[in-house]
């Protein structure tokens, strides 16, 4: 990938799927409070626990053989064609400005991300990330992101693929070429802009939408969230 353009400097907002996702597709106002003001206390919901709990029954599961619980078992098939493979599970990585790899806490830090598991094998790779929700509105970006992160790990890489796996579903989602990582990369690097031009002028537009009955900025006059 190629750097980051000279506005994203050493003070600049480290960037996450989860945070860009917020800023771009669901609100811009919460993005703000959550990620740049930061006063949003985090509150873990019932959904959010079960969805580290799959997260951590799979890591155990494909790393050490250890068998998902009873009330996980039925997405053993799932895990099992990852058996005896060099899959990496719940990778931390990290990219700097100048899109190189590094520390996920490093000081140089950019850019995170946590792949749930991947396996390279020579000049390919594969990705695959657990989903314990709906797969109403399927969207490749998380995995680009992820493809981006591997791709400058393994430079050799040069073809990507990643699915979702929608697990209350009991099936893979389509499988998504992520082997232009240049262009995942561009994408990342305009929202960071974006994100920046708005911290300096203040511009952080509200949205309203059914997830307001979810959001935690309480002060937003278009909250729906029961009290």
């Amino acid at each position: 990938p190629g750097p980051i353009p000279p506005a994203l400097d050493r003070t600049s907002l480290i960037g996450t799927y989860t945070m860009l996702d917020c800023y771009a597709s669901i609100c811009a106002h919460q993005a703000w409070h959550r990620y740049v003001l930061k006063d949003v206390p985090y509150q873990e919901t019932p959904a959010m626990a079960w969805g580290n709990k799959v997260h951590t029954a799979f890591e155990q599961r494909i790393a050490w053989g250890k068998p998902l619980p009873l009330d996980m078992a039925q997405w053993e098939p799932f895990a099992t064609p990852l058996d005896g493979r060099s899959v990496k599970v719940e990778q931390k990585l990290g990219l700097t400005a100048e899109g190189k790899p590094c520390g996920f806490f490093d000081q140089s830090v950019r850019f995170r991300v946590k792949i749930d598991a991947a396996l390279v094998n020579g000049a390919n790779a594969y990705m695959v990330d657990w989903k314990t929700g709906s797969s109403k509105y399927e969207d490749p970006f998380e995995l680009e992101i992820g493809a981006m992160h591997l791709h400058a790990l393994h430079t050799t890489l040069t073809k990507i693929v990643g699915q979702y796996a929608w697990l209350k579903e009991n099936r893979l989602g389509q499988p998504h070429d992520l082997s232009e990582t240049n262009r995942t990369w561009d994408k990342v690097n305009k929202l960071l802009v974006r994100m920046e031009a708005a911290k300096k002028s203040g511009d952080w537009p509200k949205r309203e939408s059914p997830l307001c009955a979810w959001c935690d900025v309480l002060s937003c006059e278009y909250n729906k969230r029961p009290a």
